[in-house]
């Protein structure tokens, strides 16, 4: 699957979770934050399709998403960035 179609499909997810997401241009990494009670994301639009589908997966990694439908290839991408971090 291309990644570009990996990319809109997470960001459907965090659309669903509430989280507002922010595409820059600009010389910074990828990331989230809590601002005021808002859940926000700030995308770099230089950054490749594969760094943003890496940076949306990390930080679903670490919430939450037994409430919400995920297709299953997300799961296994997901799953596969939480067995990274268990190595670190």
């Amino acid at each position: 699957m291309k990644q570009k179609a990996i990319y809109n499909d997470l960001k459907e997810i965090f659309e669903k979770l509430n989280y507002k997401i922010i595409q820059d241009n600009g010389n910074f990494k990828s990331g989230y934050c809590l601002l005021e009670d808002e859940k926000t994301i700030v995308m770099n639009k230089n950054s490749p399709f594969e760094s943003r589908v890496n940076s949306l997966c990390i930080i679903l990694s670490s919430i939450n998403t037994s409430e919400i439908y995920l297709k299953p290839y997300i799961r296994d991408i997901i799953e596969s960035k939480k067995q990274m971090k268990l190595r670190e």
